[in-house]
């Protein structure tokens, strides 16, 4: 059943606007990622937690198209692409080797759900590059994964690249016994430009946004996923008492935009001795990564010209 206080993104400000944040809980768009997809469940986590990131990344930006969250690396999850597009259609895939997994496991010094990613992922970078279609400028931001929680490594991004002070949680809940439903959450709250923020003295300001992180800090994983409980109501138990400004700006769904005639044109534009090798008795049959829809081709209608 669809609970509304999920799968959305709230956008709040606090301290008279000198500070601003974004907080994504995600369920069923998770729910339809595993069900046209199967994974492992240290597979399904891992990019559990990486959906929610994206949507949270892509929460902070003003765009008109897609937002893409990848990461290429040379542990056992080797890549994963996160596609977050303006109107909130997700898609999400990764790929792995379990084989690896199950060897990476047993190096593993800690059982911490946060932890996990990092490890799994090996060493490499995340990508964000938004795309707003031809006759823009593409923008992309790249961090190497370092840092014991996917949510070190987006920070460090901040830091270096955008020089934004910026503190960011995710948070991942398993299936309960004999279900698959992953949920992931995250928040984030970033310090304005001075010249945006509404606090005069720099030492006020000091104060009040360490005051804010520890409050965010306080935010626990069985609040967070609490059904009952709307980000509004969170947010406000947080920050009540520091001007907050709330509103929900985004709703998320599933969806992919793989179709035959893309995938024929990408078949059709490789080299005949490309598609030789492809072909099995005289076909090629491709899947999608993302929803595990299959397509079927004749070698002989894609080598037409």
């Amino acid at each position: 059943m669809l609970n509304q206080n999920f799968d959305t993104c709230a956008s709040f400000h606090i301290n008279n606007g000198a500070f601003f944040g974004r907080f994504v809980r995600l369920d069923k768009v998770l729910s339809d990622i595993f069900t046209h997809r199967a994974y492992s469940p240290t597979a399904a986590g891992i990019l559990a937690e990486s959906t929610a990131l994206a949507a949270l990344l892509s929460g902070i930006i003003k765009y008109d198209g897609l937002f893409t969250f990848q990461t290429k690396s040379d542990g056992p999850v080797g890549m994963i692409v996160v596609d977050v597009s303006s109107d909130g259609t997700i898609r999400a895939s990764a790929n792995y080797d379990e084989d690896r997994i199950n060897a990476a496991k047993a190096l593993r010094k800690t059982e911490a759900l946060d932890e996990a990613t990092p490890h799994f992922l090996g060493n490499g970078y995340l990508a964000f590059t938004v795309d707003q279609g031809s006759g823009t400028q593409i923008y992309q931001g790249v961090v190497d994964i370092r840092g014991k929680t996917l949510a070190d490594c987006a920070i460090r991004y901040f830091q270096q690249s955008e020089q934004i002070e910026t503190h960011l949680k995710l948070y991942l809940q398993k299936p309960a016994e004999g279900q698959t439903n992953w949920k992931a959450a995250g928040i984030l709250l970033q310090k304005l430009p001075e010249k945006g923020g509404k606090i005069d003295n720099e030492t006020d300001i000091v104060e009040a946004w360490n005051e804010a992180v520890i409050f965010l800090d306080s935010l626990r994983s069985d609040e967070v996923f609490n059904p009952e409980l709307s980000s509004r109501d969170i947010l406000h138990r947080l920050f009540h008492a520091h001007d907050l400004q709330t509103e929900i700006i985004r709703h998320y769904k599933f969806g992919c935009r793989c179709s035959r005639d893309k995938l024929q044109n990408i078949l059709q534009a490789m080299k005949p001795e490309e598609i030789d090798s492809l072909a099995e008795k005289g076909k090629i049959v491709a899947e999608c990564s993302f929803c595990g829809q299959k397509y079927s081709f004749e070698k002989g209608e894609l080598l037409k010209q």
